[in-house]
């Protein structure tokens, strides 16, 4: 019940851009439920007086988002918290300033904004993806893969479907391109010329992006670069590398398709450990993977909800 110093905490996004955050304090009594709903209630008043303070990264209103999914870091405040010579653990309310006006959805606290929280509004149940990957420090970046992609193609390899397995080879390239750098002309090609060794393949990443345009959209080997003659068709087989010897007298190069698979799933560790070198990527991710449906993740409905 003693008095303590207070904080609120303002991240300032300017065109969808936070560069800075305002920090006030207050000297409040009271208990700390007291103490925080003062200082909601004083927010409005307070964003325009904070001193401000440089982020040590900017975010994008998503990537706020997806460091909240992780917890809030305390520590993205500390000069703020020195300069004020905060306590140890000070009862902060942090609220987020978009284009001068407050920007207030719900309120939560300081902890991961996982499970129960992110779809208390939806009807049904559905594991958050962030926590059943997530084991003590690590995130299983490899079982996530596994169910949401390479479980589907494992059992349409193994009934020889071919042509359905590389649609879905060709969309998880896709996805993982799409989460890496965006949604961008070229990604598909960059990510594999970045992180895939094909040349035990013996195909390039743009023949391989001329295969899934067609076999995605149109299940067949020739798309428009491949009419004009701009790029070689390719086409998967199964067997040992001494089978494509036959097909080479055809117009189709012929590439072995468990290979390629082989390959993508080195490329795929070698994307996964870019994450531990360079971790603010995870926000990223975080932000890009919220939006991906997956077969792993469905919502159940009690009849208590219908």
């Amino acid at each position: 019940m003693n008095e303590e110093r207070v904080f609120n905490i303002f991240i300032y996004f300017e065109d969808d851009c936070a560069v800075e955050y305002g920090l006030r304090h207050h000297k409040r009594g009271g208990s700390d439920e007291e103490k925080m709903a003062w200082l909601q209630s004083s927010a409005e008043q307070d964003f325009n007086s904070a001193r401000r303070f440089k982020l040590r990264r900017s975010f994008s209103g998503r990537e706020w988002f997806a460091q909240q999914r992780l917890g809030v870091d305390l520590g993205l405040f500390e000069e703020g918290f020195v300069v004020s010579n905060a306590p140890r653990a000070p009862i902060v309310c942090i609220t987020a300033i978009v284009d001068g006006v407050p920007r207030i959805d719900r309120k939560t606290d300081l902890s991961p904004f996982w499970g129960d929280k992110v779809g208390k509004e939806l009807p049904g149940d559905m594991q958050d993806w962030l926590i059943k990957y997530t084991e003590g420090k690590t995130f299983r970046f490899d079982k996530l893969m596994n169910d949401d992609y390479f479980v589907a193609i494992k059992l349409l390899f193994n009934e020889r479907k071919i042509a359905s397995a590389s649609k879905l080879l060709m969309s998880s390239i896709d996805t993982m391109a799409f989460v890496e750098y965006g949604d961008k002309s070229g990604n598909f090609a960059k990510w594999l010329d970045t992180y895939v060794d094909l040349t035990k393949v013996g195909v390039s990443s743009s023949e391989l992006w001329e295969f899934r345009n067609s076999v995605v959209h149109m299940t067949n080997l020739s798309s428009r670069a491949v009419i004009a003659g701009k790029v070689t068709p390719i086409m998967p087989y199964l067997g040992s590398d001494e089978l494509a010897k036959f097909a080479k007298s055809t117009k189709v190069k012929p590439f072995n398709f468990y290979s390629l698979i082989t390959s993508v799933a080195h490329g795929i560790k070698n994307w996964s450990e870019t994450y531990n070198q360079t971790p603010d990527k995870f926000l990223t991710f975080i932000e890009r993977y919220d939006t991906m449906i997956s077969d792993s993740r469905t919502a159940y409905i009690s009849d208590e909800h219908k």
